[in-house]
């Protein structure tokens, strides 16, 4: 592997840097004295300007906020705060907070975020239909309180010197330094939050204090800082969890006297030409079900053979939500500084964070119809009564009998640990020659130790329906029973006949990130236009998950325990979500006092079912080990009056992928591990033409790479050796490799202002994506005993394994394909009114517009696997996660005392999932949303300032969409507004 040997020169230029450094110490009172301390930012507008000056002196397109602009925009993390910043939006996560980004249409996986110069990866829980938990690179902002950072930058366009990694932009933090600020430095601030859905408050802190001093061994710094919050945040809505085709798990029963008999005679379950089990008379209206079965038809099917068609979606389990998640935000900064002379520099920056959030929803819900009748007597025993379509062909009516009402409660725990540590340095060799190095780790550990889900069922209810004719996005959902009683529902063991009373899941994870980095780097300035510069670097990056699950439905409630007992009652659900006939209260699981009578999560044999399944457990991991060196040259040449300034160069890493798991083969855990090299050479390019008028011209091309996430890798795998076919993780992806190039025009039309207009492509050489294909048994990197069933040896025991050269496989997995082309362009505006008169000249406005469009080529579907690759199904859109339009407004007024501003973030509707109408669907969207945000803020001394601010002033909802013809509703929910009320205090 080249660049072996990158540790070593490391160690010797620390202690080399460590040797001058001590005998600069000798001079360092009086080169100490010639050190200009940065300017400490200490409002609004000059945050701005700060921020402003910055990205005008670099090289390539650059975005940074500052100071207090992190700290005043009305924001509760990060990501808030970053979806400020042209071509940034924002992706929200349960509750509504920020969670990630996209930069350019790019989602979170395509984008490297980096934490005082060490890259960073942290994951975090979601409910199910939210992603669940984030198991890939994408950064995850919730974890940390803007507070915490003093700088955030977005790096767009690629260079030499930068880690590459990123299709979409690199973003920089950066916590704050003692000789950041001018001398001691004491602040303290207090905020108290409401939600107007949830009814809680909850506390904000946060804390600073930096010194510096002038010691006999030159200047020092120390810093520390801390932040904390607590917040509860109510999610209420409706989700479908799945759209089906009526086809689908069975079909419904049909009517009596049907030419077919839905489902087919079976005395086990009672199932004969009158009824579709025991009590479960054939009720379906044969108008009804035939208007089912005709639009069923419509996609393919036939009324004598309904399961050929995918038409006619019903919800799979139609239902209510309300979900309450209680957040706790802890987050820890240090830094030491030591600057012995002009010439030298020491920082060493500590981090610490730690996320938790409980989350305990509760559902009502119809839950036959994402049954099989062999599962629990589930749609083939429900009765279609009546039945309506809309113009697109939604099933937007149905009434039916025999439906299982289900209560559901699910208590989920998660835990986020952040640790960093990163020491850096620098020595000025000569007036020409310097020096450079960084080395540092950052670990982030996911725990979801308790995932505890509880379900009551009230079997073969009458006169449920849904109906979404009075509002597309919550139906009125009718029961047919009174769900407050909770003496209508049941918890036992499954009935012979299949009929299910109520059972219980339970889960544990662990997801596992530790990335480390060691670079050391040499600038030779050769004369006043041209600097050089190298370096190399070794990163480190392991991944691993971890799942376990349990669960079971053979538990019966002891003598004396009633429902009501292990029941509460869900009250005012509704508010504010729109619906018509929302059920506004229903007897719901109550999970602490269920977990008194059977305690299921303490995973023993003594709670039947609470056991984890440790041959189902998901067991994998990638270990990378990323080798690169660089070279460049920084110019700068005057061409007539045109000033020209940039740089160019190249960047070349290796890849060592190595990547691992633990295979279920039938009933024996069998390790299976594969390494995959690959080695890339990136060019960037980036030029800046100073022109008269305050006028800049920006240019930047480059090729860059971003990495296959991790679970693509693992070699993790369902089996199925009867049919030879294998769901499997790929360990040989190659990156997804693009050419990119940018075109910005800048003027800096008056003092602090500026507009910009700028267009920008990427061209995608390769992408990633799931497909089916037939492959070489051996060439998936899996012992032979998993296709085998067991039964033999691989370590040369009796008998061998013998080797499958030659077996081939239909399998499912991520491949390489064609990519194609994302362009786009933004406009920005940064514009004080400091022309008008008076007071009206402390006003301003932040303005910014982005819109993308991308040609990608997904391969949906592969009917036959031994065709050839020219008659793939294939689909053409949009990178999943791209917004074609995004644009944001702030309006700001700031004088001596007062401050004001409000904002509004805007990013149109983009793709979940692009699916292929495999299954009758061609694409999952969410819509479009605009977030409203506001903040004042008065300074009642030059030390203390009162605040207040309103977060999501719209209670803008979360909707996802299915299909773009039905646009189906698959989830929507609301989460509420938030006001906060603080107090801060700085010396």
């Amino acid at each position: 592997m080249f660049l072996s040997t990158t540790r070593t020169p490391i160690a010797l230029a620390v202690l080399t840097l460590a040797a001058s450094l001590a005998q600069a110490q000798q001079n360092s009172a009086d080169a100490a004295d010639n050190v200009v301390s940065q300017v400490n930012v200490t409002g609004f507008r000059a945050s701005l300007n700060s921020a402003l000056n910055t990205k005008k002196n670099s090289d390539g397109i650059v975005d940074v906020i500052k100071a207090e602009d992190v700290a005043k925009f009305p924001d509760a993390n990060l990501a808030e705060s970053l979806q400020r910043v042209p071509g940034v939006s924002l992706t929200r996560g349960d509750g509504g907070e920020g969670k990630q980004i996209t930069v350019r249409g790019l989602n979170a996986g395509f984008t490297r975020v980096r934490i005082n110069g060490i890259e960073g990866v942290t994951a975090t829980g979601a409910s199910d239909i939210n992603g669940s938990t984030n198991r890939g690179r994408g950064f995850d902002f919730s974890v940390f309180a803007a507070e915490l950072f003093n700088s955030m930058a977005v790096r767009k366009t690629s260079e030499a010197a930068v880690e590459e990694g990123s299709l979409g932009a690199t973003v920089d933090l950066r916590t704050a330094r003692p000789f950041d600020f001018k001398g001691r430095t004491f602040s303290l601030g207090g905020q108290e939050s409401y939600n107007s859905l949830s009814k809680k408050s909850a506390p904000r802190l946060t804390a600073l204090l930096s010194d510096r001093w002038d010691t006999p061994i030159g200047k020092v710094g120390a810093l520390v800082s801390a932040a904390h919050s607590r917040r509860t945040i109510q999610e209420e809505g409706y989700e479908a969890v799945e759209l089906l085709s009526a086809s689908v798990d069975g079909g419904f029963c049909s009517p009596l006297g049907a030419a077919v008999q839905n489902p087919a005679s079976n005395t086990v379950k009672g199932i004969d030409a009158a009824n579709c089990g025991f009590g479960v008379p054939r009720t379906s209206s044969t108008s009804a079900y035939n208007d089912v079965m005709s639009h069923l038809n419509n996609y393919g099917g036939t009324v004598a053979n309904p399961a050929a068609g995918s038409g006619a979606f019903a919800p799979r389990i139609p239902r209510y939500r309300r979900s309450i998640t209680e957040y706790e935000r802890t987050g820890l900064s240090g830094a030491l500084q030591w600057r012995p002379d002009t010439k030298s520099e020491i920082n060493l920056d500590l981090m610490g964070g730690k996320f938790d959030n409980k989350r305990y929803d509760n559902y009502i819900e119809m839950i036959s119809f994402g049954r099989t009748l062999a599962q629990s007597n589930g749609k083939p025993q429900s009765s279609i009564v009546e039945a309506h379509f809309d113009q697109n062909g939604s099933w937007d009516y149905g009434k039916f009998n025999a439906v299982d009402v289900r209560t559901e409660g699910l208590l989920d725990k998660y835990s986020t640990l952040f640790k960093q540590y990163v020491l850096s340095g620098r020595r000025d060799l000569t007036d020409r020659l310097k020096v450079d190095f960084m080395t540092g780790t950052s670990k982030s550990d996911l725990d979801n130790p308790m995932r505890a889900t509880v379900q009551f069922d009230a079997p073969n209810v009458n006169g449920v329906s849904w109906d979404f004719r009075q509002n597309r996005n919550v139906p009125t959902l009718n029961f047919g029973m009174d769900v407050t009683n909770p003496a209508l529902f049941s918890f036992a063991p499954q009935e012979a006949d299949g009929t299910f009373h109520g059972q219980f899941v339970g889960r544990y994870l662990h997801t596992k990130n530790k990335l480390q980095t060691h670079a050391l780097n040499f600038s030779y300035e050769v004369n006043d236009n041209l600097n050089l510069r190298t370096g190399l670097s070794r990163r480190d990056n392991n991944w691993t998950n971890v799942e376990i699950a349990s669960g079971g439905n053979g538990l019966t409630l002891p003598a004396g325990v009633s429902m009501s007992s292990i029941m509460r009652q869900i009250t005012g659900f509704g508010n504010g979500l729109g619906g018509s006939g929302v059920a506004s209260n229903w007897a719901a699981v109550d999970l602490d006092k269920f977990l008194g009578v059977y305690n299921i999560e303490c995973h023993c044999s003594t709670v039947p079912g609470s056991s984890y399944n440790l041959l189902g457990q998901v067991n994998r991991g990638v270990e990378e080990k990323i080798d690169a060196l660089y070279l460049m040259g920084d110019f700068k040449y005057d061409v007539g009056p045109v000033a020209l300034r940039g740089n160019l160069g190249v960047r070349a890493a290796e890849t060592a992928a190595t990547s691992f798991a633990l295979i279920n083969a039938n009933g024996t855990l069998t390790p299976a591990s594969t390494t995959h090299k690959y080695r890339d050479a990136l060019p960037a390019f980036n030029l800046t033409a100073q022109l008269p008028k305050d006028v800049l011209l920006r240019f930047s091309a480059g090729k860059t790479v971003a990495r296959p996430e991790y679970t693509d890798l693992t070699p993790s795998a369902t089996i199925l050796a009867q049919t030879q076919t294998v769901t499997i993780g790929n360990p040989n992806l190659d990156p997804i490799r693009a050419k990119t190039y940018d075109l910005q025009a800048e003027w800096y039309y008056a003092k602090n202002a500026m507009v910009s207009l700028g267009a920008f492509r990427k061209q995608i050489g390769t992408f990633i994506q799931g497909v089916s294909e037939r492959a070489v048994f051996s060439s998936l990197g899996l012992p032979n005993s998993v296709l085998l069933g067991g039964g033999c040896s691989i370590t040369g025991g009796t008998p061998a394994c013998p080797t499958l050269p030659d077996t081939e496989v239909v399998v499912n997995r991520k491949v390489n394909t064609p990519g194609g082309p994302l362009t786009g362009f933004e406009a920005n505006l940064q514009a004080p009114f400091s022309f008008l008169p008076g007071v009206w000249s402390n006003f301003g406005l932040l303005a910014n517009y982005t819109h993308v469009d991308s040609k990608i080529t997904y391969i949906t579907r592969v009917d036959n696997p031994l065709t050839s690759a020219n008659e793939l199904l294939t689909q053409t859109a949009n990178f999943i996660g791209l917004s074609p339009n995004a644009h944001n407004l702030t309006l700001y007024y700031e004088d001596a005392k007062f401050s004001a501003r409000v904002s509004a973030a805007h990013r149109s509707s983009y793709l979940l999932n692009v699916l292929g109408n495999v299954a009758g669907h061609d694409l999952t969207t969410v819509d479009g949303s605009t977030n409203v945000d506001f903040s004042v803020s008065y300074n009642v001394t030059p030390e203390l300032r009162l605040s207040f601010e309103g977060q999501n002033l719209t209670d803008t909802p979360l909707r996802y969409g299915r299909d773009s013809k039905r646009n189906d509703t698959l989830l929507y929910v609301h989460s509420g507004r938030t006001f906060v009320l603080g107090a801060s205090y700085k010396f």
